[in-house]
C-alpha cells in the first residue's frame, strides 16, 4: 500500500506531497520532517479517497450555486 506525506515548510508555506510504499518509511520521513520545521501529515490510500470524495462535493455544491446566481 502506498502512503502520501503532505508537508509545508512552516516559513515558506510551499505544499509538498511525497509517496512512500511503507508506514515505516512514511513515519521516518515525517519525523524527520517535523525536525526541520516542517508541519506533515500520513495520508493512505482511504484518506485520499475521503478527500477526494468530500473535495468533489464541495465543488459541486459550488458550481450549483454558481449556475442560480449567475442565471437568475
Amino acid at each position: 500500500m502506498s502512503y502520501w506525506i503532505i508537508h509545508r515548510e512552516q516559513v515558506s508555506l510551499n505544499l509538498q506531497i511525497e509517496e512512500v510504499e511503507s508506514i515505516e518509511e512514511a513515519d521516518k520521513k515525517r519525523n524527520y520532517l517535523r525536525q526541520i520545521y516542517h508541519d506533515s501529515v500520513i495520508l493512505d490510500q482511504n484518506d485520499i479517497n475521503q478527500l477526494y470524495l468530500q473535495t468533489k462535493q464541495s465543488t459541486s455544491k459550488n458550481q450549483k450555486e454558481f449556475y442560480k446566481k449567475n442565471n437568475k
